[in-house]
Parts: C-alpha cells; structure tokens; sequence
C-alpha cells in the first residue's frame, strides 16, 4: 500500500474515531450538541491539517521520503528509495509554456 493511501486510511480513522467521541459526548454526558458539534469540527481540522503537514513539500506519493533534494526531470521528481515519480503543477517549468505560445493571442 502506498504511502498516499495510508495517510489516508489513518486520517479517515481518525475522522471516525472523533466523529463517534462526539457523538458519545453528546449522548452519554447530556451535554448540549452544538457547542460539542464546535469542539468536535475544530479537533477534526486540526488532526487533518497536522496529519497531512508532510504533503505540503515535495513528498514521493508511493513511500512518503523526502524529495526536496532530488532534481525533477522531464516526467517528474524519481524517487531514490522506491522509484516512483511524483509531479506537482508547481514543479513544472516555465520554460515548457513559452515553448508553446496561446494561438488565439495572435487571431
């Protein structure tokens, strides 16, 4: 399994597991539902946004090691521990969109 599909299995587990915590407050402790509701969405975004904190930089998708240092190449960034190539829109050049100029600029 690659390392894109585990994070999120375990951030879908954690969702889950957070989600049903509320609803346990909720029902168990007579607590009122809406500021739990506003505790329990806050919990969640942050243990997304800590959880997918890694994919902000260059990340290799299959096995998750660090690609900062690798030069991408023309299909992308290889991967040196699995092989894999991982691409961001970002990561492409520039130089690649001056080579074909927008044909209706000159109609």
């Amino acid at each position: 399994m690659t390392y894109i599909h585990r994070l999120r299995l375990r951030v879908l587990a954690w969702l889950f597991g957070i989600a049903l915590a509320g609803i346990a407050a909720v029902s168990w402790m007579a607590l009122p539902a809406w500021p739990v509701f506003g505790v329990t969405v806050a919990v969640l975004v942050a243990t997304v946004s800590t959880m997918t904190n890694r994919l902000k930089s260059e990340t290799c998708y299959a096995c998750g090691q660090d690609l900062r240092e690798v030069q991408p190449g023309v299909y992308g960034r290889a991967c040196p521990g699995c092989g894999a190539f991982s691409f961001t829109l970002l990561s492409l050049s520039p130089k690649a969109s001056s080579e074909f100029p927008d044909d209706r600029s000159e109609a």
